[in-house]
């Protein structure tokens, strides 16, 4: 009867043990995909402000530009290197500053991309670590419940003060 009692502990261990993994990976994708969703609307978010920041810029040069085409007409040099020379450097800064902001999203977009891998990777991980708890546990249990079925006496070890040799390990 004992034999039966131990049986059917180590089966409601092994099915609780197996129910509580099967949740915690249902929890872990759902972490996963929420974790996503995150990353994807932060993602939005800095488009949209890249978005805003590149038309800033571009209204920006347009008032700057408006600017230095009245000046040099008001002074009578429309058309003169002076000008042609200001509208040039203006237009190279602006696009100086769009590549560059159009570089620091590729950048956040990349470093989100790679902190979302890790997030995923540590999720496996942690699963392939539970399934090695289960693993031993289930191994435990089966050597706990074969060592109770079994009829024959285990060997005890000597006590350690009726040990052979010294302490040093020399006899």
């Amino acid at each position: 009867m004992p034999q039966a009692a131990a049986l059917v502990v180590v089966a409601i261990a092994a099915a609780a043990t197996v129910y509580s993994q099967n949740e915690q990976n249902r929890a872990q994708k759902n972490a996963a995909r929420a974790q996503k969703e995150s990353s994807d609307i932060s993602q939005a978010q800095q488009k949209n402000q890249e978005m805003e920041a590149r038309r800033q810029q571009i209204r920006q040069q347009r008032i700057r530009r408006a600017q230095i085409e009245q000046s040099a007409a008001n002074t009578g040099v429309s058309a003169s290197s002076g000008e042609l020379g200001s509208l040039s450097a203006l237009g190279t800064n602006v696009a100086s500053n769009l590549a560059n902001m159009s570089s620091q999203a590729s950048a956040a977009q990349g470093i989100g991309a790679a902190n979302q891998r890790s997030a995923d990777f540590m999720g496996q991980a942690q699963q392939w670590g539970m399934y090695g708890q289960i693993a031993s546990s289930v191994g435990s249990l089966a050597g706990s419940s074969a060592s109770l079925f079994n009829k024959t006496p285990v060997a005890q070890p000597a006590p350690i003060s009726q040990s052979v040799g010294t302490p040093t390990g020399h006899n």
